[in-house]
């Protein structure tokens, strides 16, 4: 890409986290001559933090706090991936204090940095919203979803949250001050240095809980592995700072390759050497009560259950979307493919497994 003579200054909110380091990285490579600075809660790993122009400490929850990281600061561009994404328990939940925490983050977060960065005179800013502004309806499937879905029918905190920030993002009235704006909607990401994904898929094995699959196991999901998601970020930047043929737009991104969700799933438990010798379905009405049944034991108890009834819906759904319109005005394509993709996440995950057994080992000994 032609860009400006001159240094550009780029702020990569969320650049310690898992996507926003690969971004960081790609960027320090492409471009070794823009200037890239992180602004997280935590600081990135030394060996990132002494190639980028700066580190800023901020909350995004906090106005002040990201209004202090734009004092006498004006990037040219801000990638904005920072964001709560409830996992576990809290991934299907109703608590309205949970909604709070997720809305101040992914909403609150959003228009504290995008503000902040507008009054200090920053016009280019690319927001990684996520494909569950749609799915997150638990009540529909989705196949082969576009952007002309309209937002706004997302329950679940996370989808609900990220969807209100995408709508402030490309609101007209941000455009009309100069604003230009593109949101990417990824797929569930997976890679190498991924712990939250795996970790919940590998469970499943030390659980006893291969066996089983909801419903007739040909829903079909849509996951991505991380190169292809940082790529379309980078393709993202490069738009935005040359045509800006993408200004004002969301766009779907996934590895483009749908595949049956409970066949991933085996793939997946097969790279660590299990097979499960059996298949039970189990039908959507049985799944349904046993869901019920365990939350209400979670009332009583205080313990989170292994399912609920939102994760019996989501495990029997389809939803994967088209990248078309990522391919078109981005020039996407991905990558790296999905079997190969999963194969380095789950030797990453390994890999973290054997550290953890290790340092396991390492705290007995001390004992």
């Amino acid at each position: 890409m032609r860009g400006p003579k001159r240094s550009l200054e780029v702020l990569m909110t969320g650049g310690s986290g898992f996507l926003g380091r690969g971004i960081v990285e790609r960027l320090l490579t492409q471009h070794p001559e823009w200037r890239i600075s992180i602004l997280d809660l935590h600081p990135p790993p030394d060996n990132l933090r002494k190639r980028i122009a700066q580190f800023i400490p901020a909350d995004i929850s906090s106005a002040q706090s990201v209004n202090n990281a734009f004092v006498e600061y004006s990037p040219d561009l801000v990638v904005h991936t920072a964001g709560i994404v409830p996992a576990r328990k809290d991934r299907y939940s109703t608590d309205p204090k949970q909604w709070e925490k997720v809305k101040a983050i992914n909403y609150g977060g959003t228009r504290n940095v995008l503000d902040a960065a507008m009054s200090s005179g920053c016009r280019k800013f690319l927001y990684t919203s996520s494909c569950t502004v749609i799915i997150d309806d638990l009540d529909h499937d989705y196949y082969n979803m576009d952007e002309s879905i309209p937002v706004g029918r997302a329950t679940l905190h996370y989808g609900k949250s990220k969807g209100m920030a995408e709508s402030y993002v490309l609101a007209p009235e941000l455009a009309s001050l100069g604003l230009q704006a593109c949101a990417l909607r990824p797929a569930t990401i997976i890679g190498p240095e991924d712990t939250a994904v795996m970790s919940l898929i590998h469970d499943l094995i030390r659980k006893g809980e291969t066996y089983f699959i909801v419903g007739d196991g040909e829903n079909f999901y849509d996951w991505m592995y991380i190169d292809n998601a940082v790529q379309a970020h980078i393709l993202a930047i490069e738009n935005l700072l040359t045509t800006q043929t993408a200004a004002g737009q969301a766009f779907f991104i996934s590895n483009q390759e749908p595949v049956y969700f409970w066949d991933a799933f085996a793939f997946i438990w097969a790279q660590f050497g299990h097979v499960p010798k059996y298949r039970i379905h189990i039908p959507t009405a049985i799944a349904w009560f046993v869901a019920l049944i365990l939350e209400i034991m979670t009332w009583f108890t205080g313990n989170a259950p292994t399912i609920d009834r939102g994760s019996v819906k989501d495990g029997m759904r389809t939803h994967y979307s088209n990248n078309a319109k990522a391919m078109k005005v981005l020039g996407y394509m991905p990558e790296v493919p999905l079997t190969e993709g999963i194969r380095r996440a789950c030797d990453g995950y390994k890999k973290h497994l054997a550290a953890q057994a290790a340092q396991n080992g390492e705290t007995k000994k001390e004992r």
